[in-house]
């Protein structure tokens, strides 16, 4: 009898997401607000599962047409140049914050533990454009652009995370740090071809000279938020975590 009524609530529950997929979608306006009508009614633990794909072709399909209405002017490119300098130095902050985190515990740690220091940056305030004067879609929409449900790759930081180890076989040292130009391009300067410009997709004439970091191609890329989107970043903030734990005994 509770398998027959969990069976009904499933299948209405898919009825009600397809009939939700008939209905046209005119603009991005349209889009965002049956992202947040599937958020608000799916979100349950126990059937957000099948709501979740569709969110992520509501995000591909708002993706597409945000993209189309994208208008490459002068002042855009500005503001693309102006948030990848924002985000750069925001990794970088992040980058400091990790380091000194680990080198304020290293000399803390005793022979009998492992210290694991990881640092990551989120996004931590904006705006979403066309709800300036909405809070409750922005808030919204900042919950379904950032879970870890329906945000994708951003589960894992808006890029790269900056994790350091003194352990058993290894203590990072400012030797081996990883160095700021791979935190930002995933590439050594030192190397013969360094990358310094995350900019695929994009019309190269115009972005060129923007030296787009990777985090730039892992949000707009990989989680599916538009340029728009990069454009209202107002603030970033640092996430660190330490783990300090015994360390394993071999079995003998």
């Amino acid at each position: 009898m509770k398998k027959s009524r969990e069976y009904c609530n499933l299948k209405k529950v898919l009825d009600e997401i397809n009939d939700l997929k008939q209905q046209p979608l005119d603009n991005v306006r349209d889009v965002e607000r049956r992202m947040v009508k599937v958020y608000q009614v799916f979100h349950r633990e126990d059937i957000r599962y099948y709501a979740t794909e569709y969110v992520d072709e509501l995000k591909l399909e708002r993706w597409s047409m945000m993209w189309d209405g994208f208008e490459w002017t002068d002042e855009n490119i500005k503001r693309l140049e102006v948030a990848n300098e924002q985000l750069k130095t925001a990794m970088l902050d992040m980058r400091r914050q990790t380091i000194e985190t680990f080198e304020a515990l290293r000399d803390w740690c005793t022979p009998d533990k492992d210290l694991y220091v990881r640092g990551t940056l989120w996004v931590d305030d904006m705006t979403f454009e066309g709800w300036e004067e909405d809070e409750e879609m922005q808030s919204y929409l900042y919950d379904i652009m950032t879970s870890r449900h329906y945000g994708n790759f951003y589960v894992n930081s808006v890029g790269m995370s900056y994790d350091l180890r003194h352990d058993e076989m290894r203590t990072n040292t400012p030797d081996d740090y990883e160095t700021e130009n791979s935190l930002l391009y995933l590439s050594d300067s030192n190397s013969q071809n360094p990358v310094d410009n995350w900019n695929e997709q994009m019309p190269h004439d115009k972005t060129e000279h923007l030296h787009l970091v990777y985090a730039i191609h892992n949000l707009y890329e990989h989680c599916h938020w538009t340029l728009q989107d990069i454009l209202g970043i107002h603030s970033y903030s640092t996430k660190i975590e330490i783990d300090y734990s015994p360390r394993m005994k071999e079995n003998v």
